[in-house]
């Protein structure tokens, strides 16, 4: 049995040239970078925890597209120290252009990077898998620039 069912999105944007974005946690958080991620709530289609999800951990409401990856996995943790059975579910999201962050509490940085920075920088291996999944799915451009927040 699942206690808690979660949406991972990975931002990106095709507009130039393929950009990814990631957040990372505070330290007291974790400390470490991720997709924009966080709890369905209770009656809410995934979809739409994605939209909000992103608009609160980010200020992006602007929306191209958001591709479910066919992607889930269920992982143990502990959320206000108490063990859980979590279960992700993955999508990507184009934005049309870079757009500068608002950051939740969540978060102390972000940064628009390259598909080499953003496998570098996801620590845990399903966040990867993830991210391969929507690599699959998208065009990515080369001759990417670093772009920092």
């Amino acid at each position: 049995m699942v206690d808690r069912v979660n949406i991972q999105a990975f931002i990106y944007t095709s507009n130039q040239r393929t950009t990814f974005l990631l957040l990372k946690r505070t330290l007291e958080k974790g400390g470490f970078w991720q997709p924009v991620s966080g709890g369905i709530e209770k009656d809410e289609q995934p979809t739409h925890a994605v939209k909000r999800e992103i608009f609160e951990e980010t200020g992006i409401n602007e929306i191209v597209q958001i591709t479910d990856l066919q992607f889930t996995y269920t992982f143990n943790a502990t959320k206000d120290n108490i063990k859980m059975k979590m279960k992700d579910i993955c999508y990507g999201v184009e934005v049309l252009s870079l757009k500068p962050v608002s950051l939740s509490l969540e978060h102390s940085m972000y940064k628009w990077c390259t598909k080499e920075e953003a496998e570098g920088y996801l620590e845990w291996e399903y966040s990867r898998l993830a991210f391969k999944k929507l690599l699959s799915y998208i065009d990515i451009k080369s001759d990417q620039p670093e772009i920092s927040g």
